[in-house]
């Protein structure tokens, strides 16, 4: 027989972000899934505190949130060593090589791979290695940013659309397998279109929907320095007035979120010490 209260949330009052609390990474069953279904939906992020799994006990919780995606990066440096589904965020060095991707730098806001056709619907992350301060995540709410707009952005962004170029990342770099452009106009490489405001297949909710940058952003349709000037705008509502989660890792740690609904950053750290993170990522739809 199924237990139906094993499986509850702490929540602090902040609008992205809640504790789960006695769910069992070694023995759990259909309902102890559903239960942290229900309130990843609810919330957006999830966090396990110490929860010290293994990379298999990983892959398989995942699974239940859907297929895996492999990360851009899990095809350069991230990849891991043995399990193709997890992506090694981290900043050690072997035989003068790096063994995880990212290093010890700030990620600056975005949502995952933005650029997809059907961006990744979450992400499982597990602290394998923290240093004692530095590289905290923050999370916040596309939900809240969007349903807080003024009534004059939100009359903007109406059934706007986005164009976003994926030929280099977000530190001018070229995307693996990407050339240089010919022209100069970045809205004549090759991209992407997804709606300005997505509506969440599952709870229906709208949320903004942003990306990683403004560099290489366009609202189809607009003139570009008027285009630029209300990202400009969007960005500085979502990202300066919103309630913001920090998570301030401490080893064994999950966070998971809804890359559907959520934002994030990493901040960076002192290279001296080591982290390493564990990162699975699920399957997503095509914005809407």
């Amino acid at each position: 027989m199924l237990n139906k209260n094993r499986v509850s949330i702490v929540q602090d009052g902040n609008n992205v972000c809640a504790d789960v609390v006695g769910f069992d990474f070694d023995a759990y069953d259909e309902n102890d899934i559903a239960q942290v279904r229900k309130y990843w939906l609810q919330y957006g992020v999830l966090r396990f505190r110490h929860a010290s799994v293994t990379d298999e006990q990983q892959i398989t919780f995942s699974r239940h949130f859907g297929d895996f995606v492999i990360h851009p990066k899990q095809l350069q440096e991230g990849g891991h060593p043995r399990h193709k589904e997890i992506l090694v965020i981290a900043n050690t060095v072997k035989d003068g090589k790096p063994t995880g991707a990212m290093g010890n730098s700030e990620a600056t806001w975005h949502t995952d791979t933005w650029f997809y056709e059907k961006p990744p619907a979450g992400a499982i992350l597990h602290a394998v290695e923290v240093p004692p301060s530095g590289g905290d995540t923050n999370f916040l709410s596309t939900y809240l940013a969007y349903e807080t707009l003024p009534e004059e952005l939100s009359k903007a962004v109406d059934g706007r659309q986005i164009f976003f170029q994926r030929v280099y990342d977000k530190t001018g770099k070229l995307r693996l397998g990407k050339s240089e452009p010919r022209s100069e106009d970045f809205r004549e490489w090759e991209g992407i279109v997804h709606p300005l405001v997505r509506t969440h297949p599952e709870t229906l909710r709208k949320a903004l929907y942003l990306g990683g940058t403004i560099e290489g952003a366009w609202i189809v349709g607009m003139p570009l320095d008027e285009s630029h000037d209300l990202l400009e705008q969007l960005w500085k509502h979502t990202t300066e007035n919103s309630e913001i989660f920090v998570q301030k890792w401490d080893k064994g740690d999950i966070m998971m979120w809804d890359n559907r609904c959520t934002m994030h950053r990493r901040d960076s750290f002192d290279p001296s010490f080591t982290r390493i993170m564990h990162r699975t990522t699920t399957s997503g739809e095509r914005p809407v």
